[in-house]
């Protein structure tokens, strides 16, 4: 009759082993709920988890867009006839009449995705003598090299009149869905320790004049 006795305890071991696993997931999913996860998975719609997206916080409409930016100098002369003694490298420092290359990303802060020629209707860049400057998308060495990514680009030449000193500028986005913003690169000034991270202006090299 043993054998019997161990038949009858087998059906209670079974249903703690499927019982025990579907509590721990039920409290799961009650954690994940309250943390902000996908209700649809909560209310039975049969929802696939791939096809969730996570909730995307909504901005105040202050901030839409994020830029990550390098400042580089050129690799060709400017207008006035000025080349950088080395081009396609970042800098903080720049002289009159040469060319300064802009190289930037435009992140979407509603969707996380980076704004591209399909999305932008105006990308511009502001200094702060009122020039304009108006960005392009394009590939990296103008598809010289393969599989090279697509970012903005502003290429400047500064004027050999332009102010000396910190090179103040923000850029001016707006998507063809209506979303539009400004934002302006980071900056740590402190005057009193001679701090200023901004590029500088300096004056011009003639010995980089090209024919010089």
């Amino acid at each position: 009759m043993a054998w019997i006795e161990a038949a009858a305890q087998r059906p209670k071991k079974l249903v703690l082993v499927a019982v025990v696993p579907l509590l721990v997931l039920g409290a799961a999913a009650l954690v994940f709920a309250a943390r902000g996860g996908a209700p649809a998975l909560l209310s039975g719609s049969g929802a696939d988890p791939a096809s969730v997206s996570a909730p995307v916080a909504e901005p105040d409409g202050s901030d839409p867009f994020f830029c990550y930016v390098e400042v580089l100098t050129a690799d060709r002369p400017s207008v006035y006839g000025y080349i950088a003694a080395r081009g396609c490298v970042p800098s903080g420092e720049f002289r009159r009449g040469e060319r300064v290359v802009f190289r930037f990303q435009i992140l979407n802060t509603r969707t996380g995705s980076f704004v591209t020629d399909k999305e932008a209707a105006l990308v511009k860049m502001h200094l702060s003598t009122g020039e304009e400057a108006p960005g392009e998308f394009k590939q990296r060495g103008e598809g010289r090299v393969a599989d090279a990514p697509w970012t903005w680009d502003i290429c400047w030449d500064v004027p050999l009149d332009y102010p000396l000193g910190a090179l103040s500028y923000y850029f001016e986005i707006e998507t063809k869905d209506g979303r539009r913003g400004t934002w302006t690169p980071p900056s740590l000034i402190d005057a009193s320790r001679g701090i200023d991270s901004r590029p500088r202006i300096l004056p011009e090299d003639t010995s980089l004049k090209v024919g010089a």
